[in-house]
């Protein structure tokens, strides 16, 4: 053996490795804006911030850039409503929607310190059966057709990470399991409520005191609550449909909801996000528990214990949005490198602007944005849909065939039939038609096209016309070419149930 020419090899070698270290230090966080000075990291989003905001009809919106592990900023644009003009402030209190799950999976990961339960126990031990048939189930356990075995399984591990195959918001008796728990990823707020009963039972305590005394007062998150306060009378936003416009009302929740009901501001909620940041709160093993992805989602992208995780060329980050229609936020953040931001809206096209806002903020391509597919303020079914608020609907009408023949590969009949969807959410039904319309005429064989129109006469009242579109519904799904046979046969359900109400109704 040649000692000399093994000691060189081994020489280049760690010189190999450590250049490999430093390059790959050097590559990971390095399109984040990890050493922009702050002026002029400001001076940039608050000039780009309301140029978006315009252009996307949001009213109002609140941000809070975190840098070193700290609330590095906070800004406020636009208005609480839209009607009174009021404008949005460092208090102002917005709907966190499903933001709120990252904050209970924070909660129970403290039980779970504590003793109260473990991850991977099934839930069904750990509560009167009664109580499930009752505020879960709507059945007994032992219902026909009730997929109970599954049921059994189902851990709080599973509900954290999406993977209970419990139903977000599907109904029926007997109450769905989609898949054996564990399997695969559903997102679910049914085994988040689920989740709640348990932890209400064991504590005896109603969530919203839970939350106050495990998270909200630890972390200082004084303007935050899990349920409507009297002084929110003045503080709140209140949220506006995809038009800019708002009824003005306030959604009081007087009962706290595992998966959605947190009122909180940017800055508050900030300080969660720096707090899991920091490891504050949680020991070392568990925070890096909740951080480890437990179910694949998409290409880079997997579901935590709470939060989303997504692998980006930036490096690995933690992300969570929320959706309660006419409140729409984001969040996503980097536990090495300590960065984030939080952004909170009181509009239903809040995340439109998410891709832009995100990359401008932090400096990072957000894959958790991309992999839920809101439409981008600039798509071609928004520039539509601004047609339609600026020129009327006739206009849109007479240059529909050139737009879609301009747009033929992104204006799809699923993007025509959201934005349908999104002018009968704001009750614009006859827009909401009218859309519609234009869908079934440039798709004619697919059913849902004509399950959609039916809808939506079904809304405005015109019942003979529901009829009409629902009995062609049905009769387009037997040659509708579409690949997914579940969603077909789903859409065929959905029809025969309708039809066969509408024809009891006098």
């Amino acid at each position: 053996m040649n000692l000399s020419r093994t000691r060189t090899t081994r020489l280049i070698g760690l010189c190999f490795l450590g250049y490999l270290l430093l390059f790959s230090a050097l590559v990971r966080g390095a399109d984040l804006k990890l050493h922009v000075e702050k002026d002029q990291l400001v001076a940039g989003l608050t000039k780009s911030i309301p140029s978006l905001m315009k252009q996307a009809s949001i009213p109002g919106l609140s941000l809070a850039l975190i840098r070193d592990g700290q609330v590095l900023w906070h800004g406020s644009f636009g208005v609480k409503n839209a009607t009174t003009r009021e404008p949005v402030t460092k208090e102002t209190i917005f709907e966190a929607a499903s933001l709120t799950k990252p904050l209970f999976a924070y909660a129970v990961l403290k039980l779970v310190e504590q003793g109260d339960l473990t991850l991977d126990a099934p839930l069904i031990g750990y509560v009167p059966e009664k109580l499930i048939e009752e505020k879960l189930l709507d059945h007994p356990l032992q219902l026909e057709g009730f997929q109970i075995e599954r049921f059994r399984k189902v851990t709080a591990r599973q509900v954290l990470s999406h993977s209970s195959g419990l139903p977000h918001g599907e109904r029926g008796k007997p109450y769905p399991i989609f898949f054996e728990p564990g399997e695969k990823y559903k997102y679910s707020a049914g085994g988040y409520y689920y989740l709640q009963l348990v932890v209400e039972h064991l504590k005896n305590k109603p969530l919203e005191q839970i939350i106050q005394e495990q998270v909200l007062d630890p972390l200082e998150m004084r303007r935050s609550s899990m349920v409507w306060k009297e002084d929110y009378e003045s503080q709140a936003a209140v949220g506006h449909d995809f038009l800019g416009e708002t009824t003005g009302e306030f959604r009081k929740r007087t009962r706290a909801h595992a998966a959605a009901t947190l009122y909180t501001t940017a800055e508050d909620y900030a300080r969660f996000v720096v707090a899991v940041l920091n490891g504050s709160g949680l020991k070392a093993s568990t925070l890096k528990e909740m951080l480890t992805p437990q179910i694949e989602v998409d290409n880079r992208v997997f579901w935590s214990l709470g939060f989303g995780i997504q692998r980006n060329p930036a490096g690995e980050c933690f992300w969570q949005w929320g959706d309660y229609g006419i409140f729409r936020n984001y969040i996503v953040a980097f536990k090495k490198e300590k960065i984030g931001v939080v952004y909170l809206t009181n509009s239903f096209n809040g995340l439109s602007i998410g891709e832009e806002l995100v990359e401008q903020a932090i400096g990072s391509k957000d894959l958790g944005l991309a992999h839920l597919k809101y439409e981008r303020y600039d798509s071609p079914a928004m520039l539509f849909a601004n047609v339609i608020r600026a020129d009327g609907i006739a206009k849109a009408k007479e240059i529909f065939p050139q737009f879609r023949e301009q747009y033929s590969s992104t204006f799809t009949e699923t993007r025509i039939n959201a934005l349908g969807y999104a002018f009968l959410n704001a009750r614009k039904f006859t827009e909401a038609i009218e859309v519609l319309k234009l869908n079934l005429e440039a798709f004619p064989k697919s059913a849902n096209a004509y399950d959609s129109l039916a809808e939506a006469y079904l809304n405005k009242g015109e019942k003979e016309n529901a009829l009409k579109y629902y009995e062609m519904a049905l009769q387009k799904a037997e040659d509708d070419p579409r690949p997914d046979k579940d969603f077909l046969n789903r859409l065929r359900e959905n029809a025969r149930e309708k039809l066969k109400s509408l024809k009891k109704e006098p």
